[in-house]
């Protein structure tokens, strides 16, 4: 059974011209929407503004890249940069980057081991393009652990302030994709005991206010957070143990 097929027709049930709400609303916090998943509400809580400070690409390796909003503020150099060696975290940032041109490509699935056990084959310097707040001390551990790597701020998260607050339903599963769409949904809506959240990994959970439960997607993907949230509609809070593999 496909989650990401099979929700759409279960969320609304036709009787006569009647629509009614079967399922809890599912809604993905975050900058982007996910456009492929119908019946997912998005709350654009977060605002991106691209820097363009001068880098060398020429002086590199390769490039990590933790999101699609780094590969996105690629788009503002003229300078080839497609043919360096790419370390995305997330298979949705890997695709973005294959989609931008880039040809040597490879997945780490989070933060800190992850992106070490990648760089690690490597002995040239490596450039981290970063937004201006990080929650994860892996370049620090990185340069620790003997690795040569620059850090360049190429964008900035700020919330967005121009939402308009939306109402959110008490039952509602909340997805969110980095510690920055906590902090400015927490400006605009409290967390409930009656919400369930799914969370795209380890840095994002860490974000959470103190005895908040969640869960973890199992990769760092929306997809794969989507998939999750889906399965807490329909097999219960935090029942792991009932879900369909």
């Amino acid at each position: 059974m496909s989650f990401m097929t099979s929700v759409p027709s279960l969320l609304l049930l036709s009787s006569g011209n009647k629509r009614v709400l079967l399922l809890r609303p599912i809604y993905l916090v975050s900058k982007t929407s996910h456009h492929e998943t119908v019946g997912v509400v998005h709350i654009p809580i977060l605002s991106i503004h691209f820097l363009t400070p001068d880098i060398d690409f020429n002086l590199y390796e390769g490039i990590v890249v933790t999101s699609k909003q780094g590969v996105l503020a690629l788009n503002h150099y003229a300078i080839k940069w497609e043919k360096l060696h790419i370390i995305c975290v997330g298979q949705s940032t890997a695709q973005e980057v294959k989609k931008q041109g880039g040809i040597h490509i490879e997945i780490a699935q989070g933060y800190g081991e992850s992106i070490f056990d990648a760089l690690r084959q490597y002995r040239g310097k490596w450039l981290y393009l970063r937004p201006k707040m990080i929650a994860s001390s892996w370049p620090a551990r990185a340069r620790e652990a003997g690795m040569i790597l620059d850090e360049v701020i190429i964008y900035e998260t700020t919330c967005n302030e121009a939402m308009e607050k939306l109402e959110i339903a008490d039952d509602g599963v909340l997805i969110f994709t980095s510690p920055s769409s906590i902090e400015c949904f927490l400006q605009k809506y409290s967390l409930r005991s009656t919400h369930d959240i799914v969370v795209i990994g380890k840095t994002t959970q860490n974000a959470l206010p103190l005895g908040i439960k969640s869960t973890l997607s199992e990769t760092t993907s929306v997809e794969s957070c989507i998939e999750k949230a889906q399965k807490l509609v329909f097999y219960g809070k935090f029942n792991s143990s009932s879900f369909p593999t």
